[in-house]
């Protein structure tokens, strides 16, 4: 860029190659007075919108961070352009952040991104190029709205723009706010979060060009207030010289808003008008004074009639015409733009390419100064004006001295040739008429063809309204058999949980009925066992009243035994109760508690996080006041150095402007002596080279003049040839003329027949989809139906399975409660007949001793024992409650 490049060996090198190699100029100023050109001075009209520069420090490293950041408020640009001295790839980040405390609307209008490569021309130009192709609109690319106090990321495309080491890496964002914000623009590793890292990376120093800071005027017009006129001879306008064309100047936010100039002012976008007036032809030319130059412009030209601009044509200058850059160590390189006219104004617009050197030139060449051939074919044209003029006027002298000797041959002629004339016109009209004719037919075919496209596009329609009809209806059909399936299955879930549910009311009530049945079996057992006892007590009254009174006590003690079992069993149910409800309250309490436990730790963890986070917030804020303060006392040595810097910098530029205005016009007489120094430095090693070129262009010159006079000649026998077939076309035009009229009437007839038959075949075709799509929809509706019924069935299968499954659970039930029941009564009957073989074994001691009392103590022989074991009293003491297995296996009626 302008007045701060000092390149690499290895670029200049390639530099240089690419300039030596291919021609640089497409006019040789030097030998039509460049020197002397007319000024024509560019005046600032117009200049709006917020620019954000972002070139310095231009090459980052050794570490990446904040390198520039500014206040958008309105419509604003942000332009960037640093190169990455770093080892590893690093990225290209716009934070854009709301410093109000109201929400702030933002649109997004473009953005633009070059290559990042080590070829900075390359990245300039194509910067410049896209800068062109795809201009500022009105219409957003996106928009969004930030929140107060908050940060947001632009041009995320930018997060996947890797820039390689010692790559050049530049790009604009046009954007418009509701409410001013603070942009930064950063250069960070990839892996980086753009915006946390915005809170904490450092805002690197300005370096010594110091291009960077909040600027007005992204958009600039400059207009030529004097008309260039195309008889004054050659012209330029010079732009980016910093007198006519002032450099915008700002502030650097980052440094205390320390003074800035754009010195170039990289990244505005220039519309320039340029007005002109004369007869003549003329050449526009691109020109750079600063240095090497590769960048677009666009040129529009608006000719006197018109009120717009009509022709528009971009110019490429380096890359596709094989140069790097034009204008390297010369001002004398130049680039044909085209062709106007006097009258004509012309529109350019460029932005000043990155890279790339100002000022520039746009110069104005008259054609009769730029071609010298042009002033001899004027020349030339002119003489053989007045020569014809002459002739004219001695075939004039001649022809009135034969008038009287010609007059009837020239009425003969002349009638003839109104003859000739009026078959000419009577065949004008017919071709007149056959053109009518055709132009008629076309119509009606037009009309036709319209008709036929909207006859098929209603066609068309309702083909599509019908298959989006049935489509619509499957559709409805489907979720209407959707919800159907989803209200029965609904329901056989209800149906199940209430089944399900009354399955478990009559288990419940099937045990209480059990337990109240077992309690009046105890009852019932106890009843007759006290009934046995009171009718063996009335049996035994005779024989001991003691023994009834301790079988008394027995029954009571028995009783009590029972009471305590009955006791014991329902303690042992509630216990088992309490028990299982116990286990449920210890397993909800236990589910709670490790839902509370982690809930505490996902507490404590977003707590520990949350400290974390303040933590290093508090780290990070600490060592950005220290950093600040670090930075304040360093910004407030720098502003002191700053302001002495300033004032004797504006103390050096009112001398130097008091210098440069006195050698202002020294300025060109300077120019001359340089460009006079240059070229006889540069004589002594292309001597050779331009001996070489100067033969070359008189050799094509020589070559250029055979064939002007060659041309000539072919240019004589054509038209004497011309003539010749004219005469022949006169009389072939009738017979052509009725031969088209023919063809053509054949030829409609024919177009109305394959008409005719292309609409029959379109109307076959279209009821051929239409029945094609009530088919399909038809085969759509019924493998909805078969789905449909597919799936009803499988909902009867499983209802069905499911109400198999609650039979054969409720047989299973039935079972295990009467096995349940088997078992007790099996128990009880072991206890039944236990009891009683006690009762036996006792009643038998209490006979056996009052026998052994009555016969005075004489106790029985073993015999008689067995005789007591086998009498028939023993048939007389088998209980009466005892049940058998069979009863009680027996199915219940």
């Amino acid at each position: 860029m302008l007045f701060k490049k000092t390149y690499k060996l290895a670029t200049m090198l390639a530099v240089m190659g690419a300039l030596t190699g291919h021609a640089a100029s497409d006019i040789d100023l030097n030998s039509i007075g460049y020197f002397s050109f007319t000024p024509l001075p560019a005046e600032l009209q117009a200049q709006k919108d917020t620019l954000l520069l972002s070139d310095s420090p231009e090459y980052v490293g050794p570490v990446g961070g904040v390198l520039s950041a500014g206040s958008i408020n309105g419509k604003g640009r942000i332009y960037f352009y640093h190169v990455n001295e770093m080892a590893e790839p690093h990225k290209i980040a716009i934070i854009l952040e709301n410093t109000g405390n109201e929400p702030n609307g933002i649109a997004v209008f473009r953005e633009l991104k070059s290559i990042a490569t080590s070829d900075y021309f390359a990245a300039g130009r194509d910067l410049s190029r896209k800068e062109l192709e795809q201009p500022l609109t009105d219409k957003p690319l996106y928009s969004f709205v930030m929140p107060p106090k908050s940060r947001q990321l632009v041009f995320t495309d930018l997060e996947h723009s890797p820039i390689p080491k010692d790559a050049l890496f530049t790009g604009i964002v046009d954007l418009q706010t509701s409410a001013p914000v603070f942009a930064r623009v950063m250069m960070i590793p990839m892996n980086l979060n753009s915006i946390e890292s915005s809170y904490w990376v450092n805002n690197l120093p300005i370096d010594h060009v110091r291009l960077r800071g909040t600027f007005t005027g992204a958009e600039r017009e400059m207009a030529v207030t004097k008309e260039y006129n195309t008889t004054l001879g050659g012209a330029y306008v010079e732009l980016g010289n910093d007198r006519e064309d002032r450099f915008v100047e700002g502030v650097d936010e980052l440094d205390n808003k320390a003074y800035v100039k754009d010195a170039g002012n990289y990244g505005i976008s220039y519309t320039v008008k340029i007005p002109t007036s004369g007869e003549d032809p003329f050449r526009l030319y691109f020109n750079p004074l600063g240095g090497g130059y590769s960048g677009s412009f666009t040129v529009k030209a608006q000719r006197r009639w018109q009120k717009a601009p009509s022709e528009s044509m971009t110019y490429h200058i380096g890359g596709d015409d094989g140069l790097m850059a034009l204008g390297h160590n010369t001002v004398l390189d130049s680039r044909y733009m085209g062709n106007y006219y006097g009258g004509d104004t012309l529109t350019i617009d460029f932005m000043p390419a990155g890279a790339s050197n100002l000022p520039v030139r746009f110069l104005l060449i008259p054609e009769a100064l730029a071609n010298p051939q042009y002033a001899r074919v004027l020349a030339t044209n002119e003489a053989g004006q007045r020569a014809l003029e002459a002739e004219a006027q001695k075939e004039a002298a001649e022809a009135a001295k034969k008038v009287a000797i010609e007059e009837k041959y020239v009425a003969a002629k002349t009638q003839k040739e109104e003859q000739a004339h009026q078959l000419a016109e009577a065949a004008k009209l017919a071709a007149e008429k056959a053109a009518a004719a055709h132009k008629a037919a076309q119509d009606r075919q037009a009309e036709l063809d319209k008709r036929d496209a909207e006859e098929q596009a209603k066609l068309k329609a309702k083909a599509d309204a019908a298959a989006e009809r049935a489509r619509a209806k499957a559709e409805a059909d489907r979720q209407l058999a959707e919800q159907k399936v989803k209200a029965d299955a609904q329901k056989a879930e209800a149906a199940r949980i209430a089944a399900e549910q009354k399955a478990k009311d009559d288990a419940a009530k099937a045990e209480a009925a059990r337990i109240a049945a077992e309690q009046k079996a105890k009852a019932d057992a106890q009843k007759a066992e006290a009934a046995r006892i009171a009718a063996e007590q009335a049996a035994r009254e005779k024989a001991e009243r003691e023994q009834a009174a301790r079988e008394a006590a027995e029954q009571k003690a028995r009783e009590y035994a029972a009471k305590l079992e009955a006791q014991r069993l329902e303690a042992q149910r509630k216990a088992e109760e309490e028990r299982i409800l116990a286990e449920q309250r210890a397993e909800a309490a236990r589910i709670e508690a490790e839902r509370k436990a982690a809930e505490q730790a996902a507490k404590n963890e977003a707590e520990r996080q949350e400290a974390a986070r303040k933590a290093e917030a508090a780290r990070q804020e600490a060592a950005r006041r220290a950093e600040e303060k670090r930075k304040a006392a360093e910004a407030k040595a720098e502003a002191d150095r700053i302001a002495a810097e300033a004032k004797r910098t504006e103390e050096a530029r009112k001398a130097e402007e008091a210098r440069q205005e006195a050698l202002r016009k020294a300025e060109m007489a300077r120019q001359e002596a340089a460009r006079k120094a240059e070229e006889e430095r540069l004589a002594a090693i292309a001597k050779a080279q331009e001996e070489a070129r100067k033969a070359e262009e008189r050799r094509i010159a020589e070559e250029a003049k055979r064939a002007e006079e060659a041309r000539k000649a072919e240019e004589a026998r054509r038209a004497e040839e011309a003539r010749k077939a004219e005469a022949a076309r006169i009389a072939e035009a009738e017979r052509i003329a009725e031969a088209a009229r023919q063809a053509e009437e054949a030829r409609i007839r024919e177009e109305n027949r394959a008409a005719e038959a292309a609409r029959k075949a379109e109307r076959e075709r279209i009821a051929k989809e239409q029945a094609e799509a009530a088919r399909k929809a038809e085969e759509a509706r019924q493998l909805a139906e078969k789905r449909y019924r597919e799936y009803e069935i499988a909902q009867e299968q499983a209802k069905e399975a499911r109400r198999r499954a609650d039979i054969q659970r409720e047989a299973q039930k039935k079972a295990a409660q009467r096995a349940e029941e088997i078992r007790l009564a099996a128990q009880r009957q072991i206890i039944a007949k236990r009891n009683a073989e006690i009762a036996r074994q006792k009643l038998a001691e209490e006979r056996e001793a009052a026998r052994i009392a009555a016969q005075g103590g004489k106790r029985r022989s073993f015999a008689e024992l067995d005789d007591v074991n086998t009498s028939a009293d023993q048939d007389e003491d088998t209980t009466q409650n005892a049940v058998s297995i069979d009863q009680l296996t027996r199915k219940k009626q």
